[in-house]
């Protein structure tokens, strides 16, 4: 403001005439009047109708009358109200002024009204952009002042917003301006009088235009709104069961087109009934809300969650590279279940049942596979399994297969089940090197039934606490007759990979050590691979509380589920065992010998021992032993025995052959030999 009074002063000390000529006041008094005809743009970005007029008065004045014309005539109806303080109303006339008086000064450098057309026009929008931006970077530097945010980021958001406005409207109405300036040069001051009316009627215009784009955009988000409620549970925000539908058919589309794979799951909450009954349907309600935020974490950026209706949940998985990755996204959610859900500081435990059907497996359209999949998820409820994978075998045989399961606490309580023993001898010097108990079921109806027939099945129900404890109390209770008879022997028991999601587990086997007198170093627990390719860190916690109690951990089927190194590094191991198919395959599989001869190596570089399963002959027992495998087990060694018949096989033996031995790759373990 300062330098502009300044510059008012020094140029009307030179020539006061040109101040005190009536016709700059007519000029100020037009752009008043046009001042009263504010602009809302589509953008929300509002400028006045008395740029034209501005322009038009600095294609004919130079710099400074202009800005004194300006100066005084610019006005601000939030001015006139009071709505703003006095000195701001001054410092805003003030950058009109100096935006003006710039746009004179970038004109009269480069044309005159008389010029050429094309150099007419092109000062003219030279002399508006110039004016544009001044005001652009005034406005910027002032906001930087009140906001405090980088000035650079002012300007851009500024220009984003007001540079599509700029070309259509002020383009416009700067070449109006031209127009405006000659008529008022040849016809006199009252042209300006005609030209006001104009200006009125593009007011008008441009505030229907505004109002008719803030209509048109209300009526956009309504319909947005109207088709995400149509798609969407008003519930819980989750798409409804019209879009899942929907998205399952364009993903069976582009799998079909791919030769891809897609899954599909469906999920209802156990016992949501009792909940709703027990404590009203708004805590159930309540429930559903906290249960897709929590679940859908666990799913791919590019999966889909869905509420299909009541408590029943839909799962979309496209480009699914196989089945292994269904279960595991199985598995991770019924993980999530393990954790209770507050529901106004209620602690509610909820647990769920999940039915999987995969294209084009299983089925090739979205009808059907939605059907299998809610086959599978019955089956799964039914046997508080869990989760199952759709089979045919469920929908024909599903009564046999509920049946067999719902026997499996009876068989234990009955001694239905009883474990056999298959023993594992040193490859060094055929000394016995420990045994690993294989449990089967002398089923009272359909006679011998080995363990995967029920197994699987009893891994997904609540039974597989008390069958684990009962396997290994039972192991461990004949490991203390054997001792008393001088058979001090590692026994080794397969422990399902959901087992480590148990935190008594640690506790549990510790209370059985103790209870029989047994050393734990005698008892090893084997894990299969696909546990380590499908866990992720989760039971790292259970794993090191075992290896904290002593007993010995090892990988079965090793070579079968390409588990990362790093992360066989970072768990608590001491043993890997080569899967069976390898070692059967080494003398007529070339890469089968050598996947063999890898492994041993790889073990034996990581400080564990490697014990090969399924050696069927001497050819294989020699070559293992050339390769520096530790232990072996097959039938060439001995088949799986009963109780009776193991006990006779160790006996026969010199007791001298079984006797305890420092291992020197690990100093604080027990080795038998």
């Amino acid at each position: 403001m300062l330098p502009l009074l300044a510059w008012f002063v020094v140029s009307f000390s030179r020539d006061s005439s040109e101040y005190l000529d009536w016709r700059i006041f007519v000029w100020a008094a037009a752009i008043v009047a046009v001042d009263l005809l504010p602009v809302q743009g589509a953008a929300e970005v509002s400028f006045s109708l008395s740029f034209p007029i501005e322009l038009s008065a600095a294609l004919i004045y130079p710099p400074p009358i202009v800005a004194f014309i300006t100066f005084i005539g610019s006005a601000d109806m939030r001015e006139l109200r009071g709505e703003i303080p006095p000195l701001k109303a001054l410092y805003t006339r003030g950058q009109i002024a100096w935006s003006v008086a710039l746009e004179s000064f970038v004109f009269h450098r480069f044309a005159t009204l008389e010029s050429s057309w094309y150099l007419l026009v092109a000062g003219v929008l030279a002399a508006a952009l110039a004016g544009h931006f001044f005001n652009v970077m005034v406005v910027a530097f002032y906001s930087k002042l009140q906001s405090g945010e980088p000035f650079t980021k002012i300007v851009r958001e500024m220009h984003v917003g007001i540079f599509g406005e700029f070309v259509i409207s002020y383009t416009g109405l700067a070449l109006f301006s031209v127009l405006v300036a000659i008529s008022t040069k040849t016809t006199g001051l009252w042209a300006l009088v005609v030209f006001i009316a104009p200006l009125a009627f593009a007011r008008q215009m441009f505030t229907r235009t505004h109002s008719l784009q803030v209509a048109t955009e209300e009526l956009a988000e309504r319909q947005a709104e109207n088709e995400y409620q149509a798609l969407h549970d008003a519930l819980t925000g989750l798409p409804n069961r019209m879009l899942f539908q929907q998205e399952l058919s364009r993903a069976i589309d582009a799998a079909r087109d791919a030769g891809g794979r897609i899954a599909v799951m469906l999920m209802d909450l156990d016992h949501f009934k009792e909940i709703n009954d027990t404590l009203g349907h708004h805590f159930g309600d309540q429930l559903l809300v906290e249960i897709g935020p929590r679940l859908s974490t666990v799913l791919r950026d590019h999966d889909l969650m869905a509420r299909l209706g009541g408590d029943e949940f839909g799962v979309l998985l496209p480009d699914l590279p196989d089945d292994a990755v269904a279960i595991h996204i199985a598995e991770r959610l019924l993980e999530e279940f393990t954790h209770p859900v507050t529901v106004e500081g209620l602690a509610l435990d909820v647990a769920g049942s999940i039915g999987i059907a995969i294209f084009p497996t299983q089925s090739h359209d979205a009808e059907s596979l939605l059907r299998r999949a809610d086959v599978a998820m019955y089956a799964a409820k039914e046997t508080g399994g869990g989760y199952e994978v759709y089979s045919p075998e469920m929908d024909e045989h599903s009564p046999d297969r509920l049946t067999l399961v719902s026997q499996v606490r009876p068989a234990i309580e009955h001694g239905e089940l009883v474990v056999y023993y298959q023993p594992k001898v040193r490859l060094a010097d055929g000394r016995v090197a420990g045994a690993e108990a294989l449990v089967r079921w002398k089923h009272p109806e359909r006679g011998l039934i080995l363990p995967d027939e029920f197994v699987p099945l009893v891994e997904k129900t609540v039974v597989l606490r008390p069958f684990t404890s009962f396997v290994i109390e039972t192991v461990l209770q004949r490991w203390s007759d054997w001792a008393i008879h001088g058979f001090r022997i590692p026994i080794a028991v397969n422990l399902s990979p959901r087992s480590l999601l148990d935190r008594q587990l640690p506790e549990m086997v510790q209370e059985l050590l103790s209870r029989y007198a047994v050393p734990p170093e005698f008892l090893k627990l084997e894990l299969t691979e696909s546990f380590l390719m499908a866990d992720s860190g989760r039971s790292n916690i259970v794993l090191d509380e075992l290896s904290a109690v002593g007993v010995g951990l090892s990988i079965d089927d090793f070579g079968t589920g390409f588990s990362s190194l790093s992360h066989l590094k970072q768990i608590p191991i001491d043993e890997i065992k080569v899967d069976r198919s390898f070692v059967m395959g080494m003398h007529t599989n070339a890469n089968d010998f050598m996947i063999v001869r890898a492994t041993v190596e790889l073990g034996r570089n990581l400080g564990l021992r490697v014990v090969a399963e399924g050696v069927e002959d001497q050819a294989v027992f020699d070559r293992l032993a050339d390769f520096g495998c530790d232990e072996a087990q097959g039938f060439y060694v001995a088949k799986p025995m009963e109780l009776e018949e193991f006990t006779r096989w160790l006996s026969v033996r010199s007791p001298e052959a079984i006797i305890e031995e420092r291992d020197t790759r690990s100093p604080s373990r027990l080795r038998v030999v």
